[in-house]
């Protein structure tokens, strides 16, 4: 498998993610920036695909990389920040989440209703990849939905990790299953973002703050790692309904013994104690992007502007 760089920013990487998340468009503008300054230039082209897939995978189908390497960077900041800036839907994550588990042997995905028929054909063609995406090709119904694929394609030939090579081919599959949902322009006001929230599990000063909280709040490393993540790193602005990440949650946390209820309690507890423990690399990572200011945040999360999952909350747990 795949080793991420150790000479890269991956608090930066972090960064670009959230902010795109959270609608902090003109964050976006600037990790983007930033990251080409640094020259990590590679993974951000591939990557780009694979976060537009996860956040707002209808976007897909609009996005193609000019072949001049002078247009390219300016193209990657827009369609970051449209990404940004539009509703998001999240369900090509949650069904390729789904999938790869599979995959890799894991059934309990499988609850026995007539969605699992799409679980399994997901993980399918993670498995004969080839077949798969000549089907998919031979399945697209519209101007529209071939453009997509197609786009879709191009972005998983650039690989990645294996669950993100799946959110890709999810995306494709939902695209000539499903109606595809149009794109609604969304609000540009932005609220000032929690730099604390960028060094979450996926970087080395949140692995640690992880731990150091599990133990003084006496919750289990597993369950708040994943907590960490549902009721934190993986808010997002403006949320659709989307079925799929809906069931992939109460999934994942389910795995830990935790219904999602549980786990906002957790968080409710645990995040002060996260928060304190990351405020000097927090304010160490806000200045290292050029933004002023102090890096402290509000520790409430404004409900108006990020949400957790669907609206039919209740139903998921």
């Amino acid at each position: 498998m795949r080793k991420a760089n150790p000479n890269t920013h991956q608090d930066c990487r972090s960064l670009l993610q959230k902010a795109v998340r959270r609608g902090n468009h003109t964050l976006v503008a600037k990790v983007v920036d930033h990251l080409y300054e640094i020259d990590d230039i590679k993974w951000l082209k591939r990557r780009v695909g694979v976060i537009i897939v996860e956040e707002c995978w209808p976007l897909i189908g609009e996005w193609e990389l000019p072949e001049k390497k002078e247009e390219q960077r300016a193209a990657i900041r827009d369609v970051l920040r449209q990404a940004a800036i539009y509703p998001k839907f999240k369900d090509a994550t949650g069904l390729g989440s789904l999938a790869y588990a599979l995959s890799e042997g894991d059934d309990s995905v499988l609850t026995g209703s007539d969605e699992d028929v799409d679980i399994k054909h997901v993980s399918a063609a993670i498995q004969r990849e080839k077949k798969y995406w000549e089907w998919i090709v031979s399945q697209c119904s519209s101007d529209s939905v071939n453009r997509l694929v197609k786009r879709a394609f191009v972005a998983y030939r650039k690989g990645g990790w294996p669950w993100d090579m799946a959110f890709i081919q999810a995306a494709a599959y939902l695209a000539v299953t499903d109606a595809l949902p149009k794109l609604q322009a969304g609000s540009k006001s932005e609220s000032k973002f929690p730099f604390w929230v960028a060094l979450d599990k996926h970087t080395p000063q949140g692995k640690a703050a992880l731990s150091k909280a599990a133990k003084e709040t006496g919750f289990p490393w597993r369950q708040l790692n994943w907590v960490s993540f549902y009721c934190e790193s993986g808010l997002v602005h403006n949320l659709t309904p989307s079925r799929w990440w809906d069931r992939e949650v109460k999934w994942r946390l389910g795995k830990v013994g935790l219904s999602l209820n549980e786990a906002k309690l957790m968080w409710k507890e645990a995040r002060p104690v996260f928060m304190e423990l990351l405020q000097g690399e927090s304010k160490r990572l806000e200045q290292h992007i050029g933004i002023g200011g102090s890096a402290k945040s509000n520790n409430t999360t404004d409900g108006k502007q990020l949400q957790l999952f669907a609206q039919q909350e209740e139903t998921t747990v």
